[in-house]
């Protein structure tokens, strides 16, 4: 259901010089509503999720905010695997429809662009949200990464130390709908706001 970049699996990260976690941070709008990067935002360097690729895999993670906060940035540790472009990719926050994403409430805005995932140039990247549709209440939200050209790819840095958690992943189609449950590593990723709580 799932494609996985794994040190066994078809996308090997051979090239890995200096630090075995990757502590490149990216500049903070507002305090950290939501994480999933440990001290210095860490993450796992060495495996993730295939976001686009042959089979146009969609992949999403929850987030919950025990009270309303206004999201100023997400952060994302990606890596460009290949492809036609390196067009930005898409990154939405949606709705939680019984337990899976559900629609579109907010569409983030990519600052820069993604490196390439082989060749040491691990990098967290930073998505933009402005608007009124960044203000949300209390409750469960998701995370929805999309890579817009089926013939590129992008990989999903695994969380600190592999934290496992709910996931949800869609082959083919768009950002919207048709997704599954999985337990599995969640995606690396931070939520800065102006407001709201600490996980």
């Amino acid at each position: 259901m799932k494609s996985v970049l794994r040190k066994s699996g078809g996308f090997v990260m051979a090239i890995l010089m200096g630090a075995l976690i990757c502590s490149i941070s990216a500049s903070a709008v507002g305090p950290v509503l939501y994480t999933t990067l440990g001290p210095n935002g860490q993450y796992d360097p060495y495996s993730g999720y295939v976001v686009g690729g042959s089979n146009h895999q969609v992949m999403a993670a929850p987030f919950t905010f025990s009270a309303g906060a206004t999201v100023g940035d997400v952060v994302l540790a990606l890596g460009h695997l290949g492809g036609t472009s390196n067009n930005p990719v898409d990154v939405y926050i949606e709705s939680d429809n019984g337990g899976l994403p559900g629609t579109i409430i907010a569409s983030l805005t990519q600052v820069g662009t993604i490196p390439p995932w082989l060749g040491n140039a691990w990098s967290l990247v930073t998505f933009n949200c402005s608007g009124v549709q960044c203000t949300l209440g209390a409750g469960s939200y998701w995370l929805v990464v999309f890579e817009p050209d089926a013939y590129s790819g992008q990989g999903w840095n695994y969380a600190y130390r592999d934290q496992m958690g709910n996931m949800a992943a869609k082959q083919n189609g768009g950002p919207e709908g048709g997704f599954h449950l999985f337990w599995g590593p969640e995606g690396a990723f931070r939520i800065d706001g102006a407001s709201g709580t600490t996980p």
